[in-house]
């Protein structure tokens, strides 16, 4: 493949790719210009993607047409001159591999901002790359489908994640703080494989820290299987169910403030954990509470991992970590969510009914695997994932599938990770008062309530934008009559 410059009719620099042009062999600046004016843009883009601009003619006519808007390129060639030394570019992306691009894509942008792009190929690269040009399309469908699932999910629990925030900082009073742990770590999450793990597990429990996922407690404690730290983070009404069986027990629970935690639980020993957003973070500092850091992931096995990667140094092993449909339940039992299910079953949809659903392969499983699959090649060296009698039938990328049995001769000497730290000068009022100043913070709105924000400022139509504006004060307002409540109570 050959790429070679020529000059156009008109004097102007052009290119060919294998012989085929990419502008204009005559007029590029009038190609590109017609280019430009010819774009239907229904909204107000806060980024403009173009795919292959070849020369970068486009830029000087985009730049010009949206001066609001900020131009990047994803490139098919490396090295590309362009036509005019100013006609550089926001940032170029290369695409070596679909992976590849959606994760930079995301890691750059993230999920608000591309769903605020606007995606267009430039025509000249369409005919000479069309495989490629084909595979970055299917990424970005891809990447805004996971987008949206993203931004929807956020949407839905906004509320009731702020709301949890603020019972959370309100009930805190007995905390404790997680030192290094110089053992290796067990993560148990509560996938189907975690079953057939359980009596591995209770053979070398002494001689690994156990980490339990909030739906993987009730199954270990119910087969005598004490774990040393458990982590909640989803702020979902039905998650909290999952920790009530830590009412009567004397086990550490780490949890963010927007996860649902029965209130009693703050009686309890709890860690602190902290995203380090702008927003937390500052309560925390404020109000003088030790928390340990943490990374947000879709899926709580990802935040128990990056948990256990920052507190050892030794090997981290998870179990129950199928992130694959299956027959039957897909966690494994007792299940505290089953439990509530299972009183509504009857004839006409009964429990084999039930699970047959639960066990289709869904979007987030497969966002979940592609979330580890991405990440495993950080991961390899400390992170294998251990299966007893049945291997799993999906790969995690370059993490290890290892049988639980190759690590049960491991003895290593458990101590107490954890130092005291009493929590009880939390100011209630000063936290009310924070989050009565977040709710009137831009950033803030942005942050909790992207779809409401994004259809705001995509909205050309000035009517269906104050209606937009309507509907998303009408939410806020809900969380400003729920601390007026709290402030009431104290």
């Amino acid at each position: 493949m050959q790429l070679e410059y020529v000059k156009a009719k008109n004097g102007s620099l052009t290119c060919t790719f294998n012989g085929i042009f990419l502008h204009s062999s005559y007029n590029p600046e009038s190609e590109s210009e017609r280019f430009t004016q010819s774009l239907k843009i229904d909204f107000i883009p806060s980024n403009i993607i173009v795919i292959e601009p070849a020369l970068s003619y486009c830029l000087k006519n985009l730049k010009e047409r949206f001066p609001n808007s900020n131009i990047f390129a994803i490139r098919f060639i490396k090295n590309i001159k362009n036509a005019e030394p100013d006609y550089t570019f926001e940032k170029e992306f290369y695409f070596e591999n679909e992976s590849g691009l959606k994760t930079e894509l995301f890691n750059y942008f993230g999920e608000g901002d591309l769903l605020n792009t606007f995606f267009v190929s430039w025509p000249g690269s369409t005919k000479v790359f069309s495989e490629q040009n084909e595979k970055t399309w299917a990424v970005i469908k891809e990447l805004l489908k996971d987008c949206q699932s993203i931004l929807a999910t956020r949407q839905f629990f906004a509320g009731r994640w702020i709301k949890n925030q603020i019972k959370f900082f309100l009930n805190l009073s007995n905390t404790i703080q997680l030192n290094k742990i110089d053992i290796p770590v067990l993560i148990c999450a509560s996938g189907p494989g975690l079953k057939n793990c359980i009596p591995e597990i209770k053979k070398i429990q002494d001689s690994f820290f156990i980490i339990a996922c909030s739906s993987a407690i009730k199954p270990l404690l119910y087969n005598r299987i004490k774990p040393d730290l458990c982590i909640s983070t989803d702020g979902g009404f039905w998650a909290k169910k999952h920790l009530y069986c830590l009412l009567d027990q004397d086990i550490p629970l780490a949890v963010t403030p927007e996860a649902a935690v029965p209130e009693k639980l703050f009686l309890k020993d709890i860690v602190p954990l902290s995203y380090d957003d702008d927003f937390t973070k500052n309560i925390f500092e404020k109000e003088n509470i030790m928390c340990t850091k943490a990374k947000q992931n879709g899926t709580i096995s990802g935040t128990a991992v990056e948990l256990a990667l920052s507190i050892t140094d030794k090997k981290i092993y998870a179990a129950g970590l199928d992130l694959e449909a299956g027959i039957g339940f897909s966690h494994t039992q007792p299940n505290s969510l089953e439990l509530n299910s299972c009183i509504k079953d009857n004839k006409l949809k009964n429990i084999d009914t039930r699970t047959f659903s639960q066990g289709l392969e869904s979007r987030s499983l497969e966002m979940y695997r592609a979330w580890f699959t991405e990440k495993s090649e950080e991961f390899s060296k400390r992170v294998s994932r251990v299966y007893n009698l049945k291997p799993y039938r999906h790969k995690l990328g370059f993490i290890e599938d290892i049988d639980i049995k190759t690590i049960s001769s491991q003895k290593n000497q458990k101590k107490n990770y954890f130092t005291q730290k009493k929590c009880s000068t939390v100011d209630k009022k000063q936290v009310l008062e924070i989050y009565s100043a977040l709710l009137k913070n831009e950033n803030f709105i942005k942050n909790y309530f992207p779809a409401d924000c994004i259809s705001i400022a995509r909205c050309t139509d000035e009517e269906r934008k104050e209606e937009f504006k309507a509907q998303l004060e009408k939410k806020i307002e809900k969380i400003k009559s729920f601390i007026k409540r709290q402030e009431e109570g104290l």
